[in-house]
């Protein structure tokens, strides 16, 4: 009778750690998530500095989620802190590489900084992981013209356009090009 105390003693306090553990994850989760939306609400806002440290906060909390990270990076491309920006993105890529609107959000960065060969790239990663990923055509489309490569920039504009991109099909209507 005693062993058979002992052993219930012992899987009582197995299950009271196991739901304690349990109960540490679901705040953990719902700490993240609050923060996250405190994020977005101030940056809603303008609250930009607001956002940064509700974003930090996630980051501490969750560091291998790539959300935070690529939220962050969207309010400091905001306040116009690319450098910033491109290395929250960078480390939102390590931690999703498959994420094609993680390669375009910081293409668009790159862009910002006129960094065009990068945005390049970044927008035609995009576009191997997504093939059908409308704005990184035109994006793509747009870094090329900035570079003077105008028959690149004019095929990347009909694909966009045929993949119903409103941009791209009032550029080529008005310059009158059939897509």
């Amino acid at each position: 009778m005693a062993t058979r105390t002992g052993k219930m003693h012992t899987f009582f306090i197995h299950c009271c750690c196991l739901l304690l553990l349990a109960g540490l994850f679901f705040l953990y989760a719902c700490n993240v998530s609050y923060l996250e939306k405190f994020g977005e609400f101030d940056a809603k806002q303008g609250n930009y500095e607001e956002a940064i440290k509700d974003y930090t906060k996630a980051i501490r909390y969750a560091p291998k989620d790539p959300v935070p990270h690529a939220a962050r990076g969207y309010v400091y491309q905001k306040m116009g802190k690319n450098d910033e920006a491109i290395a929250d993105f960078t480390r939102a890529i390590q931690l999703d590489p498959t994420d094609d609107e993680l390669y375009l959000i910081r293409g668009v960065a790159y862009s910002l900084k006129g960094l065009e060969d990068e945005a390049i790239l970044d927008y035609s990663k995009a576009i191997a992981i997504d093939p059908r990923n409308a704005d990184a055509y035109f994006n793509r489309a747009q870094a090329f013209e900035a570079k003077n490569m105008n028959d690149k920039a004019t095929e990347d504009y009909k694909t966009a356009a045929r993949l119903k991109h409103p941009r791209a099909q009032g550029v080529l209507t008005g310059r009158k090009i059939p897509w």
